[in-house]
C-alpha cells in the first residue's frame, strides 16, 4: 500500500481491513485472489494454484512486516526473512488444509460465517452490527461481499481443522518443570576470542595467487548489468484536484477515526475538521485515479507497442535514466517496490506492468542494457589482494583456534595455553542460555555450544563463530533454579508448554500431510521456488 493510504490504514476504513484482512487473513489462509489464473505453480485435486497467487501472498506478507516495523523495513532484513519461501508455503499449507478439510466431511455453514463477521467490532456501530458499513469497508478496499465471506468461510475451516488436530495434546508435570528449568537456570563460561585480521600479517599473495583467486571468485568482483529505462509517472498529486468528495464521505470517515480528533477527552468537532479530512480523502483518490491511468497507459502502449506516441498523444513527460546496476537504481525510482526484479526480467523495448511506490504509479520501458562482466585483474587488483588476504587470514585464524581447542580437549589448562598465545581469558558472570551472553552477544551457533557444555563436559564440540571472531568457550559454573518460584509461575509455563506443542502438532501435521499428498499423486509442484 501506498503511504497515505497506509496512513488512512491506521485511521479510519483501511485501518480495520488490513486488521482484519491482512493479519486474519494472512494468518489463516492467505490472498485474495485465487479465482485469478496465470502460470501455475502447484496443482492439488486438480486444483490450481497460481504464480499470481504466489505474487499477492509474497506483497501481503512484506505490507504485513513492513507495518510491524512501522513502515520501516531494512532491505537486508527483509532478504532474511524469506518471505518468498513462507508465501509458498502458506499457499500450499493452504490447499492442504481445505482438501483435508473436505476429506474430514468438516463444513461451516451461512449461519456460521455470518455470525462471525456480525462479530467484529470494526463492522458495528454502538454494539450493533451495521451492514451499511461493513459494505462501504469492502467496497473501499474493492472487495465484494461474497469474496470477503468465502475468505471468512476458509479461515473458519483452519480453525475446525486445527482444533482436531490439537486435541487431546496435554502437557505433563516433568515438561512443565524442565521448561521452568531451561528458563531460569544460569550458567557461566570463560572464552578467548581470536580476530582473523590478527593473522593477516601472515598472508603474503604472490601475483599467480591474485589471478587464481580472481578465477575462482571472479563473481566477487562483477560489474553487474546495467539498465537504461524511460519512465511514464503517474503522480497521485496531481489527479488529487479531480477527485470530489461527498459530505457523506466525509461524516463516514470521522465518525471512524474520531480518536484521531480527540485530546484530552474532548472530541473536536465535524466543522473544525471538515477541510483536513476532505484534503486527506481527496489525496487517497487522486492515487487510485493515478492507479487507473496508469493501467490505462500500461494497456494502450502494450497492445500498440507506442510507449513514445502514447506518452506525446497524452502530453506525459517521458524521463530516460542514465545507466544503473541492480542494486542502484536512480533516486527517482528507488522507492519503487520490486523495480529491479521486475524490470531487469525485460528485454530491451519491452514495457513494465504498473509499478507503485508511496506517492506514484510507473510504466517503465527498457531503453538499453549493457552485459556484466569479471575485469581483468590490472583494473581490480587492489580489491582482490584485499580479498584473498582476508579469507587466508579468516582460514589461518580457524586453523589456529581448532589446534587451541584439540589441545584444551585433551586436558591442557585454559588459562595456560591462552596466555602463551597472549590471549586474555575473560568471564561471562552467570546468565541464562539462549539470551544474549554477557560481554559475547546471541548466536544461533552460540546458544548451540553452551547447551552441548557442563561440569562433566567443559568444552562444545566446536569453534564458535561470532562475527567476524572465532570464540573458545569453557564451562565454568552452574547457578540451580529456585524451586520455590516454581509454583507461582507453573500456569502460566504450562498454558505457554501447551501453545507451543499445539503449534508445533499442526506444523507437524502439515509437513506430513504435504509428503503423504505428494506420494500419492494429489499434490504437484509444478515449478520451483528458486525459478520463480
Amino acid at each position: 500500500m501506498l503511504e497515505l493510504m497506509r496512513k488512512h490504514a491506521r485511521n479510519w476504513l483501511m485501518k480495520v481491513l488490513l486488521g482484519i484482512i491482512i493479519i486474519v487473513f494472512i494468518f489463516y489462509f492467505g490472498s485474495m485472489g485465487g479465482k485469478q489464473q496465470a502460470e501455475t505453480i502447484a496443482k492439488i485435486d486438480g486444483k490450481i494454484i497460481a504464480y499470481v497467487d504466489l505474487q499477492k501472498e509474497y506483497q501481503n506478507l512484506t505490507e504485513l512486516y513492513r507495518q510491524r516495523f512501522g513502515g520501516n523495513l531494512p532491505q537486508e532484513l527483509l532478504a532474511s526473512l524469506d518471505l518468498k519461501q513462507k508465501a509458498f508455503d502458506t499457499l500450499l499449507d493452504q490447499a492442504v488444509v481445505m482438501a483435508k478439510a473436505k476429506d474430514m466431511g468438516l463444513e461451516v455453514t451461512n449461519e456460521e460465517v455470518r455470525a462471525s463477521i456480525m462479530a467484529y467490532p470494526a463492522f458495528q456501530r454502538n454494539g450493533v452490527f451495521n451492514d451499511s458499513l461493513y459494505r462501504q469497508m469492502l467496497q473501499y478496499n474493492k472487495v465484494t461481499p461474497e469474496e470477503f465471506e468465502a475468505m471468512q468461510k476458509k479461515g473458519l475451516t483452519t480453525v475446525k481443522v486445527e482444533t482436531l488436530i490439537q486435541e487431546g495434546i496435554k502437557v505433563s508435570e516433568r515438561e512443565v518443570y524442565d521448561l521452568y528449568r531451561a528458563q531460569t537456570e544460569k550458567i557461566s563460561v570463560s572464552f578467548v576470542q581470536l580476530a582473523p585480521a590478527d593473522f593477516a600479517g601472515r598472508v603474503r599473495p604472490t601475483r599467480a595467487d591474485l589471478e587464481d583467486y580472481l578465477r575462482v571468485h571472479g563473481d566477487q568482483f562483477r560489474v553487474p548489468e546495467q539498465l537504461q529505462v524511460k519512465v511514464l509517472a503517474f503522480r497521485g498529486a496531481d489527479y488529487a484536484g479531480q477527485v470530489k468528495v461527498t459530505d457523506d464521505e466525509v461524516a463516514n470517515a470521522y465518525e471512524s477515526q474520531k480518536e484521531k480528533f480527540t485530546r484530552a477527552g474532548k472530541t473536536a468537532p465535524l466543522a473544525a475538521v471538515r477541510e483536513a479530512i476532505a484534503a486527506e480523502l481527496r489525496q487517497v483518490g487522486g492515487l487510485y485515479r493515478a492507479a487507473d491511468e496508469a493501467k490505462k497507459a500500461h494497456d494502450t502502449i502494450y497492445q500498440e507497442e507506442n510507449f513514445d506516441r502514447y506518452a506525446a498523444q497524452n502530453r506525459l513527460k517521458v524521463a530516460t535514466t542514465d545507466f544503473f546496476p541492480l542494486n542502484r537504481p536512480p533516486v527517482e525510482l528507488a522507492g519503487i517496490k520490486d523495480l529491479a526484479k521486475t524490470v531487469f526480467a525485460l528485454q530491451k523495448g519491452e514495457v513494465s506492468g504498473v509499478l507503485s511506490d508511496e506517492r506514484s504509479y510507473y510504466v517503465v520501458k527498457v531503453e538499453a542494457r549493457k552485459p556484466a562482466y569479471v575485469p581483468d585483474l590490472k583494473a581490480v587488483e587492489a580489491d582482490v589482494a584485499r580479498a584473498y588476504t582476508a579469507a587466508e587470514a579468516k582460514k589461518l585464524c580457524r586453523r589456529e583456534a581448532e589446534e587451541m581447542l584439540g589441545r584444551l580437549k585433551k586436558g591442557e589448562g585454559f588459562a595456560a595455553l591462552a596466555g602463551a598465545k597472549g590471549l586474555p581469558v575473560a568471564e561471562t558472570g552467570f546468565f541464562i542460555p539462549g539470551t544474549a551472553v554477557p560481554k559475547l552477544g546471541l548466536s544461533q551457533e552460540l546458544a548451540e555450544s553452551l547447551f552441548q557444555i557442563s561440569e562433566k563436559k567443559p568444552y562444545p564440540d566446536g569453534v564458535v563463530e561470532m562475527g567476524e571472531r572465532l570464540v573458545l568457550i569453557r564451562f565454568q559454573a552452574r547457578q540451580a533454579a529456585s524451586d520455590a518460584e516454581f509454583a507461582g509461575k507453573k500456569d502460566a509455563l504450562r498454558g505457554a508448554l501447551l501453545t507451543a506443542k499445539r503449534n508445533e502438532a499442526v506444523r507437524s501435521w502439515l509437513q506430513e500431510t504435504k509428503k503423504a499428498m505428494i506420494k500419492s499423486g494429489r499434490l504437484k509442484i509444478t515449478k520451483d521456488l528458486k525459478d520463480l
